[in-house]
């Protein structure tokens, strides 16, 4: 019973500490999220795009795709060295 007690012990601090390291990251990439709208903004405006185009919204839109692609592909390279 303790070894069942033990394991279930581990298993709950490791999804907490997951669920806690999950919430930083929502916090994160909020605030990037804002860097990033404020950088496309600027740019847009200096191309001359009207806010009210909804291309502006796919602009938008594309850059952080793209942003958060890299991202994902960074992270998993570090995660499969990680493992190695």
């Amino acid at each position: 019973m303790k070894k069942h007690t033990r394991k279930f012990r581990e298993e709950l601090k490791k999804r907490s500490l997951l669920a806690i390291s999950g919430a930083f990251a929502l916090v994160i990439a909020l605030a990037w999220n804002d860097a990033i709208k404020h950088t496309v903004n600027s740019f847009v405006m200096k191309l001359g795009i009207p806010e009210t185009a909804y291309m502006y919204k796919i602009i938008i839109a594309l850059v952080i795709t793209a942003v958060c692609i890299i991202g994902i592909f960074i992270t998993s390279r570090y995660s499969i060295e990680y493992e190695k």
